[in-house]
């Protein structure tokens, strides 16, 4: 299917709401589809951020590393969604790191070339903010995940999250299970360990990454 630089903007959230004309502007001043193979990273915090990523096709994970060199997986980016939002705005120092985990392409928008349309449609601004504030309150969950809660628990809370936000029962894993892991802070075995305990209680039915909610 051939790429239209248009719907790939207007399917941006933080457009929602745009004229058709404003949405063709910045995809005149957009990239489009530029590639990046599995284990490629987009970005790293020696490299400032200056553009706002829109994920065409394939899976990002954003993370950062402890002082011990382990990752921490912060979030997971599919098609459709968009990061680094706040470089739009600023430039400023980060800590994160973002990774195709599989063939990936990538869209993106200047921050030069945004602001200039700020300027003139400031509900490009609101809208933001509202995604901004989403992107916190994941952030949030994902602290409540992996801090307040036992191992097992995490890890059905976590599932119950996944099927509310997907409203069924039957879904697949939308993460691999080695990533799920580092997630929520728990090691690939014990995810495994937690996964058996709680099909074993009754409470979900497991098939590979195949998970049924009782």
């Amino acid at each position: 299917m051939t790429h239209d630089p248009f719907k790939c903007v207007q399917k941006a959230p933080i457009f929602k709401g745009l004229t058709d004309a404003d949405i063709a502007e910045l995809a005149k001043i957009s990239v489009h589809q530029q590639e990046f193979k599995r284990g490629s990273v987009l970005y790293d915090p020696t490299q400032p951020l200056d553009r706002m990523l829109i994920i065409d096709e394939g899976r990002v994970k954003v993370y950062q590393l402890n002082e011990n060199g382990k990752e921490k997986v912060l979030y997971m980016l599919r098609g459709g969604a968009i990061d680094s939002e706040a470089a739009l705005f600023s430039q400023r120092d980060h800590f994160n790191y973002a990774e195709a985990v599989e063939d990936t392409k990538i869209c993106s928008i200047g921050r030069a070339d945004f602001q200039a349309l700020l300027h003139r449609v400031p509900t490009v601004a609101f809208n933001l903010l509202n995604i901004l504030g989403d992107r916190l309150t994941a952030l949030e969950s994902v602290s409540a995940l992996t801090g307040n809660l036992k191992s097992k628990n995490r890890v059905l809370a976590y599932l119950q999250q996944v099927g509310q936000e997907k409203q069924a029962t039957q879904f697949t894993l939308p993460e691999k299970k080695k990533e799920l892991a580092s997630f929520l802070g728990i090691t690939p075995e014990t995810l495994s360990r937690q996964l058996k305990q709680l099909a074993t209680d009754g409470l979900l039915e497991i098939d590979g990454r195949r998970i049924t909610l009782h």
